[in-house]
């Protein structure tokens, strides 16, 4: 074996909020991890991108 698995580099996992609340064009995320609440925003992404869930920026200074 050329390289030891261990020895990769490896990104830090994003912690992620998800759907707390939604409706009417307006969405609200919460983060499980640390209770960050995005409060009411417009509803910008899709579904799919909404059920993935968006990057909390408390906990992912770095991404935001």
């Amino acid at each position: 074996m050329l390289f030891d698995k261990d020895d990769l580099p490896r990104a830090a996992p994003v912690k992620r909020m998800h759907v707390a609340d939604a409706g009417h064009g307006m969405i609200e995320f919460e983060c499980p991890h640390c209770g960050y609440k995005s409060g009411w925003i417009t509803d910008e992404w899709t579904v799919t991108e909404n059920q993935r869930g968006h990057p909390c920026p408390r906990c992912n200074p770095k991404s935001s």
